[in-house]
């Protein structure tokens, strides 16, 4: 049998020996066909693919990186969200932490509270924790920051303090069972002439009298010691004269 008789039963067996549909016939058609379109179509064709391959892929990475960056982006702005809300939120003493009000002039600040303007939370020594005040003259008791120092008599202080008007009361703001004790406002900057304001008693000037009544006090006590002693001093000579006068009993 010659080879061109040979060919047409190798074709018919394999054909008869793959099935319709099955991938390797498919595998082996696809490798005739672009054997039989040349060597320089198969590779073309080869060279086309793996670009569109590697195109594909590139794309794909791109479209990963890219929603990674987007991912990113969205938790640099949640996190720079965070960071302002931290950074502008509401801390005690600012406006909004007290309704956007602030304390005036002798009103307290002792929970937080933002002074107006020009106003200071006065704190700590004289001020007593728990009653710090906004003013724009807080209490310092620094000798460099006083001037136009003049002496005190202490024992009118003390007198003006006795003739003081002081009562028990409360608050019209306050429970019936709240009582405070003092003197007013008012009848405070009548007999000292202290501060600015008769609505108000300045804790430093308050101190103040009460220090320089005590001195007075102390003044008046020495005093009265001393006189004393020199009381009893005399009745003991009066005594021992006394004694010597008198006739001796039998």
């Amino acid at each position: 049998m010659s080879f061109k008789q040979r060919v047409p039963i190798c074709v018919v067996l394999l054909v008869a020996c793959c099935a319709p549909g099955d991938k390797n016939t498919s595998a082996s058609t696809s490798s005739t066909t672009g054997m039989t379109g040349g060597s320089d179509t198969g590779t073309q064709g080869a060279s086309i693919s793996t670009t569109a391959a590697a195109t594909s892929s590139a794309a794909t990475t791109d479209s990963t990186s890219a929603t990674a960056t987007a991912t990113t982006a969205t938790t640099d702005s949640t996190s720079a969200t965070a960071t302002s809300t931290a950074t502008t939120g509401p801390t005690s003493g600012d406006a909004s932490s007290t309704g956007g009000a602030c304390s005036k002039q002798t009103e307290p600040c002792n929970a937080g509270q933002q002074c107006c303007d020009g106003l200071t939370c006065c704190a700590g020594v004289p001020v007593p924790r728990g009653e710090e005040f906004c003013s724009d003259n807080c209490p310092i008791s620094d000798r460099n920051a006083k001037t136009d120092l003049r002496p005190v008599d202490a024992g009118e202080v003390l007198r003006r303090v006795v003739a003081l008007d002081i009562t028990t009361w409360r608050y019209k703001h306050d429970g019936d069972e709240v009582r405070h004790l003092g003197p007013m406002a008012q009848d405070f900057k009548a007999a000292f002439g202290l501060w600015n304001t008769d609505r108000m008693i300045f804790p430093l000037d308050a101190a103040g009298v009460s220090l320089a009544a005590i001195q007075g006090l102390h003044r008046r006590l020495v005093a009265a010691e001393a006189e004393n002693d020199e009381l009893r001093a005399r009745l003991d000579r009066l005594e021992r004269r006394l004694a010597a006068l008198s006739p001796a009993q039998p």
